[in-house]
């Protein structure tokens, strides 16, 4: 998949299609599990599989475990109020990453563990999952409900529902007299701004698009090819890069790579950003490039703590030298930034 929201869509194209479909979402994940919290894939009558649970040994039994389901008449959608037994849904599954476990043994040895909710998906839940779509569409904040009674998305920070699905309870808030539930936030997009729309900055858009970040490039320059051809920022601008401080203001949340195509660009923006607060802030160079851009910043009053902020040059060491590769050395550092 492109993008980790294209799932959702995938699934309301497979039940817009009247096939059946087993939605499996990771709910708990503890110690080197290979599948962490809010992981899903779902696996479809007609043979077709989308997204992951942890992958290995460990999903393929449970692929094969969804399929057997869908074919016997275990595959009706009941309720199941323990949540346990793989003969109503939904259920829940335990999977121990260890050798020498009983029933629960995944089969690999990473020593983690982690548990499963199977869902059976049925054409009576394609409103809630058109509604659901819609809002996403449209950027609303939105959380999935995993519960013994079904599932729901819910509004982000509130406990109301959006639109419950045919087997979510009928009133009442859907936490309420439950046996379990979980509550995973669905679009809550990690964005970047890529600041250049040369060939590292059309590479690294669609590193970033890949690994599920919303993407919004700048450049200076208009009718830049590059640019114009990009189709994997979600929003493109041309601007004044001496007034870039307008469109990128202080924000805790932002990843910025500054990749613009000189010196002097960068220059000009970085003094402009760097005394803001951001997730990350990077800039491409040489490090004689930075020493000198640095020297000149020290002598006009930035701090040491300010530079410091700056991840300078940007990425990872891995003497990458195509625009993919440095696209690839970005990416590492930013996920390594993101997941603390």
């Amino acid at each position: 998949m492109n993008n980790p929201h294209d799932f959702w869509h995938q699934l309301l194209h497979a039940v817009e299609a009247g096939e059946r479909c087993m939605l499996m979402c990771v709910v708990e994940s503890l110690g080197s599990s290979p599948g962490r919290a809010g992981f899903k894939m779902f696996v479809t009558s007609g043979g077709a599989m989308h997204g992951s649970i942890g992958g290995g040994s460990m999903e393929h039994k449970l692929v094969e475990l969804a399929r057997s389901l869908m074919s016997s008449s275990a595959g009706s959608p009941t309720d199941d109020p323990a949540g346990t037994s793989p003969e109503r849904f939904p259920f829940l599954k335990r999977q121990i990453h260890q050798p020498g476990i009983g029933q629960d043994r995944s089969g690999m040895i990473c020593s983690g563990e982690q548990t499963v909710v199977f869902y059976h998906v049925h054409p009576v839940h394609q409103r809630a999952l058109t509604e659901m779509v819609q809002k996403d569409a449209i950027g609303t904040p939105l959380d999935l409900l995993l519960h013994s009674s079904g599932f729901s998305f819910v509004a982000s920070g509130s406990p109301g529902r959006l639109r419950e699905d045919a087997s979510a309870a009928e009133a009442g808030d859907p936490e309420e007299e439950l046996d379990w539930s979980y509550r995973l936030p669905l679009n809550a997009l990690h964005r970047i701004a890529i600041i250049g729309g040369g060939h590292v900055g059309t590479a690294l858009s669609r590193t970033m698009n890949q690994l599920g970040f919303q993407v919004l490039q700048f450049d200076h320059r208009d009718g830049l090819k590059t640019m114009t051809a990009n189709p994997w920022a979600h929003e493109k601008r041309v601007v004044d890069f001496e007034r870039i401080g307008e469109h990128l203001p202080e924000d805790p949340e932002l990843f910025i790579a500054l990749v613009s195509h000189g010196y002097r660009t960068d220059d000009i923006v970085l003094r402009q950003l760097i005394r803001n607060k951001y997730r990350y802030i990077g800039m491409l160079g040489s490090a004689e490039k930075v020493r000198v851009m640095f020297e000149s910043m020290r002598r006009d009053g930035f701090t040491e703590e300010e530079l410091a902020r700056v991840h300078a040059p940007i990425g990872l060491l891995i003497h990458s030298r195509t625009p993919e590769e440095i696209a690839v050395s970005i990416a590492a550092e930013i996920i390594r930034v993101k997941n603390g």
